[in-house]
């Protein structure tokens, strides 16, 4: 049975963004700290900004953008973070990038988010290198631009940011504006984690486990996930619920993989739904139960994930944990198939075959036959053969047009990334007659 891996569980964590307030820049004089430095307090702070010191009337908008010892107002971290800002400061340029990206007390403008940004980044502040590295790789305000991003990132990589570090790693991992190297990730990931990174610890793990860039060892990929669960990352606790269920590193304990499991998927970790939805629905060491297999498919469809929406759909089919209904069945199966899920694509055929929540319709069973099995469905390649053999050629001429029809409005590279990362965790959820 094909499972997911442990790579699915840290692909948001390549995008993890640090905002301006995530790491608050850190003035060269006392003047600039935080209102939180009791030996300056916010009335001197406030007397010295309208006196136009800098420093002064950073802090203040710092404190007001952050609600530290004064009530959180957008629009007076706006005022006095401008005024800084235009006086040079970099870190207050930082502020105003994050404040315009965010849109908080200002209206959205990518475009002001990105000058400010540069702004500062050309006074080499890590942070708002970070920031702008960020927006060239997500395309904010710029055209995407992975290889400026990557430039960026190892910029303030350079000066110890450990959040760079972990993104440039995410970058040298999977080639996105530098060469693919896995060694150079992992280093990256490494010194991140030791920083105490969440993400980069979780990375860290990954490349331990997968044997990426360095020898394979569980011993080390369970300490830096535990290290990362400690600090609250849900991607972590995935991932320790895999080592568990598989037995990797550690005694094989299939309930504590559940409980690993649920931590995460109650926290909406589409990965974790389904990985507790396969144990309840297969019954593997936990009480079987189709109600709780149900319940985790629909919530990770619910999020428009393939799988889930053919697990679910699967679910209705079947009756299992659910009242029987093959018109949802048909309805959660097509939003698979239309995402060029094989195993979505292969019940809806079977569905149009036999007429089950569908009209009966062999053109459109021969269409999502022919692409589960262009997607590697070797239960739909058997079926289209079996079905060929019934079929009229004008019924076959249709569902050749139909398939024509449906790549011409499915052939893109964001359909392709898709279905590259998704690796299916639903062979078992395969229809069959009732």
């Amino acid at each position: 049975m094909n499972r997911q891996s442990l790579v699915y569980g840290y692909v948001f964590l390549t995008a993890m963004l640090l905002n301006a307030q995530d790491t608050p820049p850190v003035s060269p004089e006392n003047l600039g700290k935080t209102v939180a430095n009791q030996s300056v307090t916010f009335v001197e702070l406030l007397r010295q900004a309208e006196a136009g010191n800098r420093y002064a009337q950073y802090s203040v908008a710092n404190a007001y953008a952050a609600g530290s010892g004064v009530p959180k107002d957008d629009a007076e971290a706006v005022s006095w973070g401008l005024q800084a800002a235009r006086k040079g400061l970099a870190e207050a340029q930082n502020l105003m990038g994050y404040l315009y990206e965010h849109g908080s007390g200002v209206p959205q403008d990518y475009g002001e988010a990105l000058r400010w940004f540069s702004s500062a980044a050309e006074q080499k502040l890590p942070a708002a290198q970070y920031n702008l590295a960020h927006m060239y790789e997500h395309g904010e305000g710029v055209p995407r631009d992975y290889a400026r991003a990557a430039d960026l990132y190892g910029e303030a990589a350079g000066q110890g940011l450990a959040e760079a570090r972990n993104n440039l790693g995410a970058a040298y991992e999977h080639g996105t504006g530098v060469p693919k190297n896995a060694t150079k990730a992992f280093n990256l990931y490494r010194l991140a984690a030791e920083q105490g990174i969440p993400a980069a610890q979780q990375n860290l793990g990954v490349m331990y486990f997968e044997g990426e860039g360095t020898v394979r060892n569980y011993p080390e990929a369970l300490k830096w996930f535990s290290q990362a669960a400690n600090q609250g990352l849900i991607e972590a606790y995935h991932s320790l619920g895999r080592m568990y269920e598989d037995g990797k590193g550690v005694h094989r304990d299939l309930v504590k993989a559940a409980g690993l499991y649920r931590k995460a998927a109650e926290h909406g970790l589409v990965p974790a739904q389904l990985e507790l939805a396969y144990l309840y629905l297969s019954g593997k060491r936990v009480h079987q139960d189709y109600f709780e297999a149900a319940t985790w498919f629909r919530l990770a469809a619910e999020q428009g994930n393939p799988i889930g929406e053919n697990g679910i759909g699967f679910m209705y089919f079947r009756g299992e944990g659910i009242s029987r209904d093959y018109r949802l069945a048909a309805d959660w199966f097509q939003k698979a198939a239309e995402q060029n899920d094989a195993m979505g694509q292969g019940n809806l055929g079977f569905l149009y075959q036999n007429g089950l929540g569908v009209p009966l319709n062999y053109s459109e069973a021969y269409e999502w036959f022919t692409l589960a099995a262009n997607n590697g469905n070797a239960v739909a390649a058997r079926a289209l053969r079996a079905l060929m053999q019934i079929m009229t050629m004008a019924q076959v001429r249709d569902g050749q047009a139909r398939i024509v029809d449906w790549a011409s409005h499915h052939n893109n590279l964001e359909l392709a990334a898709e279905k590259a990362e998704a690796k299916k965790l639903d062979s078992y959820a395969t229809a069959a007659p009732p």
